[in-house]
């Protein structure tokens, strides 16, 4: 799956979670960028993106995420 896809696929859950249509992100993207991006959010969005994408995040997977692309390598791994 392309990487445009799946920060797409991010991005729409993201307005989803936050309820904000006009939020636009990209890979650089870190969660203190982004206005009610906070911890509990954080959590919604991996639990949302699970079933999405067919995946399991394990808890130590997700805690050194940085930012969106790393987040996005990280769902493209599990994806192999």
């Amino acid at each position: 799956m392309s990487r445009t896809t799946i920060l797409e696929t991010i991005q729409r859950t993201l307005i989803e979670i936050l309820d904000n249509n006009s939020l636009k992100i990209c890979e650089q993207t870190r969660a203190d960028d982004v206005a009610d991006w906070d911890s509990l959010n954080h959590v919604r969005l991996l639990i949302s993106l699970e079933p999405t994408f067919n995946i399991r995040f394990e808890p130590e997977e997700t805690t050194d995420v940085k930012n969106v692309g790393e987040l996005i390598d990280l769902i493209q791994k599990k994806l192999r």
